[in-house]
């Protein structure tokens, strides 16, 4: 970018718009010396005023990258829950400009058989009124995006990242108005499935959409309108037809034939797992094992860190307590991969995933009872979950100190019970955690110590890997899961009442 600047007088004021980049200088100098560092200058001096070249640059954000396919198998858990995708509707039929069929030819050329043709011919559509209808171009297709169960990622995304809807029919014609002519062919709704708990938003921030539960869906790009028709006939004869208003008055009214274009958006894919309980604490504290043990699921273990990258799902089986209503009490785990502290600063594998905690009902805090300092790992859980958002101590939760099966372990597990048992208060946070209103989180207000949380349910012990315990685990699960389903309707009555 170039400006030339006069500086009459000694005195300089410019102000120089930039049509690329939009940036408005504004520069007052007193002195050639007085220009900013760095600027390069050319002096011309004339009777009245002085002239500068200024050349200045303006860097542009960088753009976000779309991996590669040996990047998506590689590294998997960095793309698995957002993306970014562009949908465009299908553009609108086009209508047909028509005229009326010849009618000079006399009746008595034409015969018995041409007689029942020109019935046929002029017995159009008409509207209540009497009026002619005229054919419309289809509809475009719109663009729907729904909740499916049977997916998990928002891999496949990275693979196809636009999808265009099919445009509308046009009107079939030859230009000449008779009674066999219809509608363009409106097009099918192209129908995106994400999986469940994927919120959809425009790339700009606006909020669409939030689609937990299956079969949940929002209209993202309405498909464009069909073109109308027009019926072209000689001045003459315009007066004397009063059978329709869409008479092609001159040239400027073709513009009225043709479909309207489709909506092309982009919008951001955020996925948030939904699941009733979630495991939380530091890698190797045993999260996959314990998921295993008590469900279905099959998860990655090993026997180091992060072995855990993405949020493993699995379905823990109704309360038999409950008698009939068994099957309609169970849940779904959620293992989160590894914490550490530092996690909100970017260490480890980060704490972007903990957006998957957001549904969550209930926390488990799986903590290894065999590390050199219990206590100081499940504070430093507590604490990164703090850092990320605090209405997540504010839930029920259960502390699980796993491992118990070494010596070490079960010989100081009174005293781990004990010590965990006294971080927090008496206060119950299950109205905040369950009810949708814990928005009062209040901004201004001061951020609590941990101890001012509400406490655990329970802390227990268990081995899950010899299998020591795991059913007093699960009654626990089940307890807290009651708790806040009766926390649920108790929040839910208040706003029933007339």
């Amino acid at each position: 970018m170039q400006c030339l600047i006069p500086h009459p007088q000694g005195f300089l004021n410019s102000n120089v718009p930039n049509n690329d980049t939009g940036v408005l200088l504004s520069a007052f100098f007193t002195s050639s010396s007085s220009l900013p560092y760095g600027f390069n200058r050319t002096r011309s001096v004339c009777e009245s005023h002085r002239l500068y070249t200024l050349k200045c640059s303006v860097t542009k954000a960088k753009e976000l990258s779309v991996p590669s396919q040996e990047t998506l198998v590689r590294e998997p858990h960095k793309y698995f829950d957002q993306v970014i995708i562009t949908v465009r509707s299908g553009d609108g039929g086009h209508g047909a400009i028509l005229r009326l069929p010849n009618q000079n030819a006399s009746p008595k050329s034409q015969g018995k058989f041409g007689k029942e043709k020109s019935r046929m011919k002029s017995s159009y559509k008409r509207d209540f009124d009497g009026s002619l209808i005229l054919p419309m171009g289809g509809h475009g297709g719109d663009v729907v995006i729904y909740a499916d169960e049977s997916m998990d990622t928002l891999l496949e995304f990275y693979k196809k990242s636009r999808y265009n809807a099919k445009r509308g029919g046009n009107v079939d014609s030859m230009g000449v108005l008779t009674s066999q002519l219809h509608d363009g062919f409106a097009a099918p709704t192209l129908r995106i499935p994400v999986p469940l708990g994927t919120v959809v938003k425009h790339k700009k921030g606006k909020f669409l959409a939030d689609l937990a539960n299956p079969g949940e869906e929002v209209l993202v790009a309405r498909g464009g309108q069909g073109g109308i028709s027009l019926l072209e006939m000689p001045e003459h004869r315009r007066k004397k037809m009063t059978s329709t208003t869409n008479v092609m008055r001159d040239d400027s009214d073709k513009v009225l034939v043709l479909g309207q274009p489709g909506e092309e958006v982009s919008l951001q894919l955020i996925l948030r797992v939904v699941a009733d309980v979630g495991l939380v604490g530091l890698p190797n504290a045993g999260k996959s094992t314990l998921l295993a043990s008590i469900t279905l699921a099959k998860p990655d273990i090993a026997d180091y860190p992060f072995t855990t990258l993405m949020p493993n799902l699995g379905r823990l089986d109704g309360d038999p307590s409950l008698g009939a209503a068994k099957y309609s009490s169970e849940a779904t785990l959620a293992d989160l991969p590894g914490l550490i502290e530092g996690a909100h600063l970017g260490k480890g594998l980060g704490r972007n995933f903990l957006r998957h905690l957001r549904r969550t009902r209930l926390l488990v805090h799986v903590v290894d009872a065999a590390s050199e300092d219990p206590v100081a790992d499940y504070r430093t859980v507590k604490e990164e979950l703090r850092m990320y958002n605090p209405e997540y101590l504010e839930r029920p939760y259960i502390v699980v100190l796993n491992k118990i099966d070494i010596p070490e372990a079960m010989d100081r597990l009174p005293f781990l019970i004990e010590e965990i048992s006294r971080i927090g208060n008496n206060k119950d946070g299950g109205d905040q955690a369950d009810s949708l209103s814990s928005e009062v989180a209040d901004k201004d207000q001061k951020i609590k110590p941990i101890e001012d949380y509400p406490l655990p349910l329970a802390v227990i012990g268990v081995s899950v890997l010899k299998g020591m315990k795991v059913n007093e685990l699960l009654m626990e699960i089940r307890a807290a899961l009651r708790h806040c389903r009766h926390q649920n309707n108790e929040a839910l009555e208040p706003s029933l009442t007339p």
